[in-house]
């Protein structure tokens, strides 16, 4: 990997922020570690003063955090808890410390560490990540599953997220004139223009996302949803909720009833099919009616294939 490609400065963002995470430290302790981290292409002794104060304030922009410098001369991060958060920021500088930990294991070790399958899109999400630090406008071609063809598009890229192992760029089309969601896995190129953007004031992504599971956005209104979780799956509703307005509302030995306050797309329909007859919707009517006639559905396709 080329020393000036995004990648590799990538991976040496991420080492310098573990390092200081562990301080406070000097600059005089980075720059013997650095000596000997693996992540050093450049095979110097030192990280020059000019080149350390660019990768803190680059870091401090990525990763929404501030590296400061107590009277002796040590640095540390402020508020070294944030680390562990579960943001966007948190979850990618989290992905890239095991790479660079990985770096750093024996052959065979690496062998015991295994990851599930990840579509394709990976690569693209350090162009997208730099234009969003840069406000920069994308111009990527993207091919979804329908078109025969790829369509160009030129995107302000407004947020990242990651659901079912697929990384999602929600960005304002400029030739929709509206907000679009783009699947890393289907771009066919993706490069960085000269044109600069700004998100709107009233933009929140969390807030964006707030009110549905997975990454479809509908314009219906929000409701309360229950659903009964037969004993056995509990805990991991408990431990996994299928969305940040989950209660437990109810608890039996056999049972527990969770409510949910959101608006039920294709996404939430999928996660409780997956549970199979250990969640069964309770509420409201119309939408025990639609499991039901999908159930019917299921039975009929069944009965074709194994007759009873």
């Amino acid at each position: 990997m080329s020393k000036s490609s995004t990648g590799y400065l990538f991976e040496c963002y991420i080492w310098l922020v573990n390092t200081i995470s562990r301080g406070p430290i000097s600059r005089k302790a980075i720059d013997e570690k650095w000596a000997h981290a693996s992540v050093n292409d450049y095979q110097t002794d030192a990280i020059p003063d000019s080149t350390f104060h660019r990768w803190r304030n680059t870091v401090e922009l990525l990763f929404d955090i501030t590296i400061k410098c107590n009277a002796s001369g040590e640095y540390y991060i402020d508020g070294v808890t944030d680390l562990h958060r579960t943001d966007l920021r948190g979850r990618i500088m989290n992905l890239l410390s095991v790479n660079n930990m990985l770096r750093d294991c024996h052959e065979n070790l690496r062998k015991q560490i295994l990851f599930e399958p990840i579509p394709a899109g990976e690569e693209h999400l350090e162009t997208i990540i730099a234009a969003m630090r840069d406000r920069q406008v994308l111009e990527l071609s993207y091919q979804n599953f329908v078109s025969e063809g790829p369509t160009t598009y030129h995107v302000d890229a407004y947020c990242l997220k990651v659901y079912r192992q697929r990384w999602y760029l929600i960005a304002f089309a400029q030739e929709r004139n509206g907000i679009r969601h783009f699947s890393l896995d289907r771009m066919v190129q993706i490069q960085p223009t000269q044109e600069i953007y700004t998100i709107p004031d009233d933009f929140d992504a969390e807030e964006y996302f707030s009110q549905v599971c997975g990454v479809t956005i509908l314009k219906d209104h929000p409701e309360e949803i229950k659903i009964r979780v037969n004993k056995d799956q509990v805990p991991y509703f408990r431990t996994l909720p299928l969305h940040p307005s989950q209660k437990e509302i109810e608890t039996t030995p056999y049972h527990s009833v969770f409510s949910y306050y959101l608006i039920p797309n294709e996404e939430f329909y999928r996660e409780v099919r997956a549970y199979g007859l250990s969640v069964v919707v309770l509420s409201p009517n119309w939408l025990c009616q639609e499991f039901r006639a999908d159930a019917k559905l299921l039975y009929h396709f069944y009965n074709e294939i194994a007759p009873e």
